[in-house]
């Protein structure tokens, strides 16, 4: 007697290993972003391709990318390396005799080009947050002032700072779980932080927590960014969340602060992001051919 197997059976193989998958990178503390837009992506490649793991060829994966080209580069590069980590997984674990996605040509992009403004357009915004509203006031300062990514700020505990008298910092969990130790070198901003942590009592927990449910949970990025862009629209200036990132980097370079220096504060895996904002800012290397313009006009 033949037996025929239900092509539900088949999909279902491919189901079981995209949850295996996702259990595992939860369980090495991959960032709750990278897990759902995984889940995502390897979600929309399960609606196209309904058969197992071993029919996943390079042919089929060539076509599902083709679905996808009215995608902007970068979208069409994350999908790729979503299934790129996935069926690498599944090779290693021995769930497919070859890794397809090795046949395949990814989607080369541009390294974007890091934005910062000038100080004083942040500074207008950072005005026109109403006094009472500490957390928020707190909130963008210290992403502005020592250039943490937004997600990093956010999941900030009171258990992570330290408060020592002129030598204030605080523990970054960054990507990947990296930790760095950043100075808290700007005492206006000091001064705000110890003023809020008195004013709320806080002494463990989340620093900056949500306020509409009274749950103590931390602030969503979603909320936190709307809070940015009402405050942005109020003092008539256009900058993203991420652009206070950028703006700190891009000070620090006009400022000549060592790379290497930047690149730890900033939590830089690689020394070449890093260099991006070098290229980028032009001050300084204006200054510097000016001083030497003024140099050779002297002699």
């Amino acid at each position: 007697m033949t037996i025929v197997e239900h092509p539900r059976t088949r999909a279902s193989e491919l189901e079981q290993a995209t949850s295996e998958f996702l259990a595992e990178l939860e369980h090495a503390n991959r960032s709750p972003h990278t897990l759902r837009a995984y889940k995502a992506d390897l979600e929309a490649f399960g609606c196209f391709h309904r058969g197992g793991l071993e029919s996943i060829t390079p042919e089929v994966l060539r076509r599902y990318f083709t679905t996808l080209s009215g995608l902007t580069p970068a979208t069409r590069a994350r999908k790729q390396a979503a299934l790129a980590s996935f069926l690498g997984w599944c090779y290693r674990n021995d769930l497919i005799g070859s890794d397809p996605m090795a046949k395949v040509e990814r989607v080369r992009q541009q390294p974007p080009t890091p934005r910062g403004v000038e100080a004083e357009r942040v500074e207008r915004v950072l005005r026109s947050i109403p006094p009472g509203k500490k957390r928020d006031r707190l909130l963008f300062g210290l992403i502005y002032q020592t250039g943490m990514r937004i997600s990093e700020a956010l999941g900030l505990y009171i258990e992570d700072l330290d408060l020592t008298p002129d030598d204030e910092h605080v523990t970054v969990v960054g990507k990947g779980g990296h930790q760095r130790t950043v100075l808290l070198d700007d005492p206006k901003l000091v001064r705000q932080l110890r003023g809020y942590l008195k004013e709320k009592g806080y002494s463990r927990g989340p620093l900056f927590r949500a306020e509409i449910n009274g749950d103590g949970g931390c602030l969503r990025y979603q909320s936190a960014r709307e809070l940015w862009v009402g405050y942005c629209r109020k003092a008539g200036v256009e900058i993203t969340l991420h652009q206070l990132r950028h703006t700190h980097a891009t000070e620090l370079v006009n400022d000549d602060v060592p790379l290497e220096t930047i690149r730890r504060r900033l939590g830089h895996r690689s020394i070449q992001t890093t260099l991006r904002y070098a290229e980028q800012s032009d001050r300084t290397t204006d200054d510097q051919i000016r001083a030497w313009r003024r140099g050779r006009q002297g002699r």
